[in-house]
Order: C-alpha cells, then sequence, then structure tokens
C-alpha cells in the first residue's frame, strides 16, 4: 500500500470520529457538555488548522429541532472560539447569519426555560466573534503577551477611546448572558447538583474566564485614558464601569457560593470597591484577577496559549468513546451519509510526510520550552523590578533623613561662624555694636526656636489625627463588614421573594393565557352569534315583506267588495293623513338601512294602505257612483305599485324601493286630493237630528259598558261556584284580565267625553251643543259610528267571556272579542281627538288612557292563550304504553285530523270573509234604514 493511501485512510478515520464526537456531543439529553467530546473536537481543528469540518457537519443538523441541542451547540462553539485553533475565529465568522437566525427563532420560544437562554447566548456569542473580526491582535482565548498589551495601552487614543467603549460592551453581553441563566435556574428551581440545572451552568465557566479578562483589560486601559484626557470626556466610561464592576461583583460571589463551580473553576477576588481611575496611584494597588480551570496551572499572561499548533497524532487524547456505543452503531448508516457528503465537500488533505512530522513535533516542543523558560525569566524579572523599586524607595527615604541631618548640621556652623564673627568684631568694634547684634541674633535665634516648637506641636498634633483617623477607618471598616454581612442576609431574603414573585408571575401569565383564550372564545362566539342574529333577522325582514305582500294581495279582493260597505269620507282623509306621516318615517328609515327599524314601520304601512285603499274605495262609492270607477282604479293600481315596493324592499334594494315610496307617497297624496274634492253624501244622518242622536247613543254605550262590567262579576263568582283545580285558576287569570280591560275602557270613554266637551266649549261659540254638532255633522257621525261599535263588541266581550267560563265557547272567540273591542275603542279616541288641540292636556290624558286599553288588551289575548295552553298540556295524552303498531296507527289518525282541520281551516277563512261581506253590507242597509226614518219623522 502506498504512503498517499495511507494518508487518506488515516485522513478519513479521522474525519469519522470527528463526526462521531460531534454527533455524541450534540444531543437532547438535559446534562452538561462532555469534555472528552468538546476537548476531541478542539484537537481536530488544531490538527485541521480550521474550523471547516465542524461547521459543515454542524450545518446539516437541525439545531431548531430541541432547545438542549441548541444549547449545546452553543457551548460547544464558544469552547472552540476559546481553546481551537487561531482560523476557527475566521471561519466562524463566515456563519454569523446563522447563529443570528437561531437567536431569532428562540426569541419568542420559551420552550423548558432553554428560550431565552438560547436567544442570549448567540446574542452573546455574535456579538463575540463580530469584536474578534474587528481586533485580529485578541486571541479567542483572550490571553494576550505583555507587549501585545504595552502595543494595545500606547495605541492611538481614539482607538484605544473605541476599544473601551467596545469591551464595556462585550462585559455587558457577558453578564446579560449569566443573568438569564440565573433567571431560567431560578423559574425551573432546579439545583447545581442535577444534571439538568449543570447542563445551564456550565456554559457559565467560560463566562468567569472571559470577564476575568475583559475586566483586567478595561482597568488598565480606563486608567490610561486617564492619563491622557480629561476627567470628564471619561465620566461615561466610569459610570458604565462601576454598573459593571457590581454585575460581577455579584456573579463571581453568586458563583463562588455554588458546589459546581468550586471543583471546576477557581473564580478570582474582587475588591470591595471600583478602582479610583481618578487617582493615577490605584493603579500601583490593583491586582489582577486571574480564573483559571481546575487542573489548569496558573495562567500566565506572558504567553499566548492560541500560538501553538497541535499537529501531532500523539497528542490526541481520550478518543474512545465507549459510551453509547449502542446508539452510535445504530445510527451508523445516518453518520456515514453525512460523513460521505462532508468528506467529499473538503479539499484532498496534503501528503505528510514523517519527518515532516518529526520536525513539527520537535518545533512545538522547542517553542514551548522557550515559552516556559521566557515566563520564569519574566516572573523573575518582575519580581526583581519589584525588589528594586522597594529598595529604592528605602535608599530615597534614607537620602531624606541624610540631607535633613546635613542641612541641621550646616546651620550649626553657619551658627557657630557668626558667634566667632560677632566675638571678633566685639573684639575690633566697640561694645555697643556688639551687645546689639548679640541682642538682634538672639532674637532671630528665638524666633526660629518658637516657629521650630510650634512646627513640633502641629508635626505632634498631625499624627495624633492620623492615629485618631486610623482607629475611625477601623471602626468603619468594621460597621462596612457587618452592613456587607447583613446585605447579604437580605440578598438572600430578597432571592426568595424573587422566587416567589416569579412564581407568581408564572401563575399571573398562565392566568393571562387562560383570560386570552376565553377572550378569543367569547369573541368566537359573538361573532358567531352576530351572524345567526343577522340570519334570522334576515328571514324575519323577508317574512315581514311576505307578510306585507300578502296583506295587500288579499286586500285587493276586499277592494273588489268594499262597495257592500259605508264608510265616512273624513275618516279616509284623517287615515290618509296618518298613511303619508308613516311613508314618510319609512323613507327616513330607508336612508339608514336599520332592518329592525324598517320591519317595524313597513307591517304598519301594509296594515294602512290596505285599509286606506278598501276605506277610499267605500266612500267613494257611497259618495259619487260617476266618481267611483276611476277612484277604484286608481286605488287597485296604486295597491299592484304597493307590493312591488314590498318586493324590492324584500330583495334589499333600499335605494330603489326609496325613490319607489317617494312616487308612492305622491300618488297617495293626489288620490287623498281626489277624496276632497268628491261631492257630499245624500244618505248622511239629518243634520238636525245628528246632536240628539249622539247623545243617546253615548248614553246607551255608557250603559253597555256598565252592565259588562256587572255581567263579569257575575262571571266570576259563576267560575267559584262551578268550577276548581286549574280550570278555576284559568278562569280567574281571564276574567282578572277582562275586568281590568273594561275599567281602562270605561277610563278611556270619560277621556273621551271630556276631550269632546273641551272641543265643544272651544268651537261653539254663543250656540248650542246641537248647534255645533249640526255644524261639524262628519265629525258627529264619526263619533256615532264609534259609539255604536264599542257597545256592540262589550256585549260580544261579555257573550265570548261567558262561553269560556261555561265551557261551551271557545279561547279564540274571547281573543277575537277583546282585539274588536280594542278596535272600537280605538276608532272613538280618534275620532274624539280630529278636532281638538294638539297641546291640550285632556288629549294627552286621553292617549294615556288608549295606551292602558292597548296594554289590558294584549293582558287578555296573552292570559287567554297562556290558560289555553296550560289546559291543553293538561290534556296531553300519555303514549308510554302504547306498542310499535298501536303508536303507527295513532300517527295516521292525527294525520288525518290535522289534514281535516287544515280543511276546516280553509273553510271557516271564506266563511269570515263572506261573513265581513255582509255585516258590512247589513251595516250599510241599517243606517240608510236609520236616516230615512229620521227623515220621515
Amino acid at each position: 500500500m502506498s504512503r498517499s493511501a495511507l494518508n487518506t485512510n488515516d485522513r478519513e478515520a479521522f474525519l469519522k470520529s470527528q463526526l462521531v464526537a460531534i454527533h455524541k456531543a450534540l444531543n437532547k439529553v438535559e446534562a452538561p457538555l462532555k469534555q472528552k467530546h468538546a476537548r476531541a473536537l478542539t484537537i481536530g481543528t488544531h490538527k485541521e488548522r480550521s474550523a471547516g469540518f465542524f461547521w459543515s457537519a454542524v450545518s446539516r443538523i437541525q439545531l431548531e429541532k430541541h432547545p438542549v441541542l441548541t444549547w449545546k451547540f452553543c457551548h460547544l462553539l464558544h469552547k472552540l472560539i476559546r481553546d481551537g485553533h487561531r482560523q476557527v475565529l475566521n471561519d466562524s465568522s463566515r456563519y454569523t447569519h446563522r447563529i443570528q437566525q437561531l437567536a431569532a427563532f428562540w426569541q419568542h420560544l420559551k420552550s423548558s426555560g432553554f428560550g431565552k437562554c438560547n436567544n442570549a447566548y448567540c446574542n452573546m456569542l455574535n456579538n463575540r466573534l463580530n469584536f474578534h473580526k474587528r481586533h485580529h491582535i485578541f486571541p479567542g482565548n483572550l490571553n494576550l503577551t505583555e507587549g501585545q498589551l504595552n502595543t494595545l495601552l500606547n495605541a492611538d487614543i481614539n482607538e484605544a477611546f473605541e476599544l473601551a467603549v467596545e469591551m464595556l460592551d462585550e462585559m455587558d453581553s457577558l453578564m446579560s448572558f449569566q443573568s438569564t441563566v440565573y433567571e431560567a435556574i431560578e423559574i425551573l428551581r432546579v439545583s447545581s447538583l442535577i444534571p439538568s440545572g449543570q447542563c445551564l451552568l456550565a456554559p457559565l465557566i467560560l463566562v468567569v474566564l472571559d470577564s476575568s479578562k475583559f475586566y483586567d483589560y478595561l482597568v488598565k486601559i480606563i486608567f490610561k485614558l486617564h492619563s491622557v484626557l480629561p476627567a470628564d470626556v471619561l465620566a461615561g466610561h466610569r459610570e458604565r464601569f462601576n454598573g459593571l464592576f457590581k454585575k460581577v461583583k455579584k456573579f463571581y460571589e453568586d458563583a463562588g457560593k455554588m458546589q459546581y463551580f468550586k471543583y471546576l473553576v477557581s473564580i478570582p477576588p474582587i475588591p470591595s470597591s471600583p478602582p479610583d481611575f481618578l487617582i493615577a496611584s490605584d493603579l500601583n494597588s490593583y491586582q489582577t484577577p486571574h480564573a483559571y480551570l481546575h487542573g489548569e496551572d496558573a495562567p500566565d499572561t506572558t504567553s499566548n496559549h492560541d500560538t501553538m499548533s497541535i499537529a501531532d497524532e500523539g497528542m490526541i487524547l481520550d478518543l474512545n468513546f465507549d459510551d453509547n456505543t449502542s446508539n452510535v452503531e445504530s445510527n451508523t448508516s445516518t453518520m456515514n451519509s453525512d460523513f460521505n457528503a462532508v468528506f467529499d465537500s473538503l479539499p484532498p488533505a496534503p501528503i505528510i510526510d514523517e519527518r515532516d512530522t518529526t520536525i513539527t513535533n520537535l518545533k512545538n516542543e522547542l517553542e514551548t520550552a522557550k515559552a516556559n523558560q521566557q515566563r520564569i525569566i519574566n516572573e523573575a524579572k518582575l519580581r526583581f523590578d519589584q525588589y528594586e523599586a522597594r529598595v529604592q524607595q528605602l535608599q530615597a527615604e534614607t537620602d531624606f533623613h541624610k540631607q535633613s541631618a546635613e542641612e541641621s548640621k550646616d546651620e550649626l556652623e553657619r551658627v557657630k561662624s557668626i558667634a566667632q564673627e560677632t566675638q571678633n568684631k566685639v573684639q575690633s568694634n566697640n561694645q555697643e555694636e556688639y551687645e546689639k547684634k548679640l541682642q538682634s541674633q538672639e532674637q532671630k535665634f528665638n524666633k526660629m526656636k518658637d516657629i521650630y516648637g510650634k512646627l513640633r506641636e502641629e508635626h505632634i498634633k498631625t499624627l495624633t489625627d492620623v492615629k485618631n483617623l486610623n482607629s475611625r477607618v477601623f471602626e468603619l471598616e468594621e460597621n462596612n463588614a457587618k452592613k456587607e454581612e447583613k446585605i447579604a442576609s437580605n440578598n438572600t431574603t430578597v432571592d426568595e421573594l424573587n422566587g416567589h414573585l416569579a412564581r407568581s408571575e408564572m401563575e399571573i401569565e398562565n392566568l393571562k393565557k387562560l383570560l386570552e383564550s376565553k377572550e378569543i372564545e367569547k369573541k368566537s362566539l359573538e361573532i358567531d352569534l352576530q351572524k345567526k342574529q343577522e340570519e334570522e333577522c334576515q328571514k324575519l325582514f323577508k317574512s315581514v315583506c311576505d307578510s306585507s305582500i300578502t296583506i295587500l294581495n288579499n286586500n285587493n279582493e276586499s277592494i273588489g267588495n268594499a262597495t257592500s260597505v259605508t264608510y265616512p269620507i273624513h275618516m279616509v282623509l284623517e287615515q290618509y293623513s296618518y298613511l303619508l306621516q308613516q311613508m314618510e318615517d319609512l323613507i327616513c328609515k330607508l336612508d339608514s338601512t336599520n332592518a329592525s327599524d324598517i320591519i317595524k314601520l313597513s307591517t304598519n304601512v301594509a296594515h294602512t294602505m290596505a285599509n286606506t285603499l278598501t276605506n277610499t274605495v267605500s266612500a267613494a262609492y257611497n259618495l259619487s257612483i260617476e266618481s267611483f270607477e276611476p277612484v277604484n282604479e286608481e286605488c287597485k293600481n296604486l295597491a299592484l305599485t304597493s307590493i312591488n315596493f314590498f318586493e324590492n324592499l324584500k330583495n334589499q334594494k333600499y335605494d330603489s324601493s326609496k325613490e319607489l315610496l317617494e312616487k308612492i307617497k305622491i300618488s297617495y297624496n293626489d288620490l287623498k286630493n281626489k277624496c276632497e274634492k268628491l261631492p257630499s253624501s245624500s244618505s248622511d244622518i239629518s243634520e238636525e237630528e245628528i246632536g240628539a242622536q249622539f247623545e243617546e247613543e253615548m248614553t246607551r254605550m255608557d250603559e253597555a259598558i256598565k252592565k259588562a262590567i256587572e255581567a263579569m262579576a257575575a262571571l266570576h263568582q259563576k267560575s267559584r261556584e262551578n268550577n276548581s283545580g286549574l280550570r278555576l285558576e284559568v278562569n280567574e287569570q281571564i276574567l282578572d284580565a277582562c275586568n281590568a280591560l273594561m275599567s281602562a275602557i270605561q277610563v278611556l270613554i270619560v277621556k273621551s267625553r271630556d276631550v269632546q266637551q273641551e272641543i265643544l266649549q272651544a268651537g261653539r261659540g254663543s250656540g248650542s251643543p246641537r248647534d255645533f254638532y249640526k255644524k261639524n255633522h262628519q265629525w258627529t257621525d264619526g263619533l256615532l259610528s264609534a259609539a255604536q261599535a264599542v257597545g256592540v263588541a262589550a256585549r260580544v266581550l261579555v257573550s265570548s267571556a261567558d262561553g269560556v267560563i261555561v265551557g261551551s265557547g271557545k279561547f279564540e272567540q274571547l281573543i277575537v272579542s277583546a282585539t274588536e273591542l280594542a278596535a272600537s275603542i280605538a276608532q272613538l279616541s280618534v275620532a274624539s281627538r280630529v278636532k281638538s288641540d294638539k297641546n291640550s292636556a285632556k288629549l294627552a290624558e286621553l292617549g294615556v288612557a288608549v295606551k292602558n286599553v292597548n296594554k289590558c288588551t294584549a293582558t287578555v289575548v296573552a292570559t287567554t292563550k297562556s290558560g289555553q295552553k296550560s289546559l291543553n298540556d293538561d290534556k296531553l295524552m300519555d303514549f308510554t304504553h302504547l306498542s310499535l303498531h298501536d303508536a303507527k296507527k295513532e300517527e295516521m289518525e292525527s294525520q288525518v285530523r290535522t289534514l281535516e282541520l287544515e280543511a276546516e281551516l280553509s273553510k271557516e277563512r271564506s266563511k269570515l270573509a263572506q261573513l265581513r261581506k255582509q255585516h258590512y253590507h247589513l251595516a250599510s242597509l241599517v243606517s240608510a234604514d236609520n236616516n230615512n226614518g229620521t227623515s220621515v219623522n
């Protein structure tokens, strides 16, 4: 076998081992990343001198499948950035977009507590790679040699300023990441002694190592900036650093308390207060924090681990993946396919000679020995410089004391020389001059002695103050220590409260989610309900329009039979006024397209149209045969046009319906004008006798109402004597409702009389009431007709109630009788208010009485229907004992009975129409006979 083939096989085996290590390292188990897999991949980057194979293999793994998978990928990438080959930084910088995608993916997912942590970790790694891309001098593990550090410190001041800002940003990113992890630990309530907790805490070991380096470089750079720039320019740097100092100190203290970190990493101590950058001498007392992993020597700042290239196959340690062998074997086919895809994408490996390998190993050993030797030399130089500085300091102090002694000696010699000179001068000069000089010298000496004494006292006092200040400082330090202990206990309490707060916030979050789901459900139900209401409203709208069309269609037959009925023309004109007002209101409602308002008005308009057309034909026929045919034809045409209007309204064509209704309104107004021009009737009651007949008819109406009330009381007593149980209860309810209706009618008649009396007093002037009735004979005719109808309806109501109580009558008869009586009362009230003043108080009282009558009528109808239902429910048969055959037989008989009743109902309706025709005909005949009889008399 050739050497090239052998090298190819070795490379293939190596890449397979790398792929296996990647698959074993990146799993979904909540446990810390295994160091042997990470170490194998780290050595692989040194051997390959790049991270190309790592990224090629990872790009084929769907990291979004599981949060733990993403978490371990970030941890592994962080270790490769720190300990891998220097080319890892350049290779990984090309995949920052992929890391940003992972951060964005986990930003809004909070599964298993890893979602937010994954987002923070990806952002921190992305910032780290961008930092290394801008500053190539920093290796992955951030270890700078003394020369590199001096280069940074002596660089351009603008570059140093920007570098300090970026390093502060990096520290912010690291502290934000560790804070996020601790929050997740608190929320999940996991311990650092279990695998799930250690899985979250493991990356913080690398954070400790990185933050200690950034902290050290920041202190030195900021001190350097303060030596060059004014203090106010760097106020932002100091403020940010002081905030980060508190976070780093708290982070190191919390990590130092955890058992998990004690056996893995050495956490450096942080001073109690941040360095004062405004005092340059604080840099001399500054101590560099050294953080390192246990099992390794303390880090050497003068060596750069990344400069070494591990290329020796013999240095690949611990690649025996004994655990999870069965899983690897079961997934062999999958990894082989991944390996082939990755292997094919890689460039062919260069042929390595054994001699080159040996030379490389020897070079590496030589470089390691040189680095160790250089480290020892540098340490010795550092200690020697420290000793030399101390000696120089002591030498300076000794020189100072020697100089002071020499100055004192010189001063003494000078004094002696002066004394000698003085003595010589005394001998040469006279005694007085000598004494003066001597005295002046003594004064000078005394002054100097006093100054010396004062200086000595001040010096002693200063020493005493210094001693007192030292004792005070000692006391303050003790108090500070006590306060720190108290703060630590308070922090523990705050942490516990934060835990309770986190649980409460989780409960609140769950309740908010539940509330949101309920609100969504409520909104969906409201939408469904609104849709159903709209559908029901549409159905009701169409059914109302159909009813209106049916009313107008049926009205064509009534128009044909209207010639048999006599109807006064003045009441027709009143109906026209009411109809035109209703049509105007409906036109306004069509603008708003409010279905509910249109439904209410359209039914009333249809009824009023039908009654008005029928009554118009009847009045025109009675007044003039010559004018009847054009009026009759126009009424039929208007009925058809009205039907077309309701057809358009049914299809919700509001615009065309509005235009058509405006035309119909004009047509009805024209028809009203034609009716006003019709000739007077020759068959009306004599104007001379109408007043007297009206008075007699009103008296008879009062008597009929009183007799009806007495009859109701008698029926009450009769029902109590002959009935019991449910029947008695139903009869009592019906009779009470009828009594209430009769009482309301009696009140309405009184109010109607008051209105008539008010009209009479306002319109007769100095004439008699009969003259007023004679003058307004058409209005009196309407009142007379209404009074007659009220008397007849009252008697019919009593007869119907008697039949219901005895059991021989039908409930429907009572309902119809009550409705007819209310209609007659409405006619009486309308006739009463024709000539009344709109602002009249008595007219308002009449309106209240009318509403009360309508309400009592509705009560009678509702009570009657309820009583009928109660009695029918009481008579329901029990079908539980029927067999299948019997039930079928009863069903068929019930269907037959239903068909028979429907046929009878149709016949009864036809009979009702014929009876109405006959009634209208007979009423006209009776009215004509009464008029003729009056004329003869």
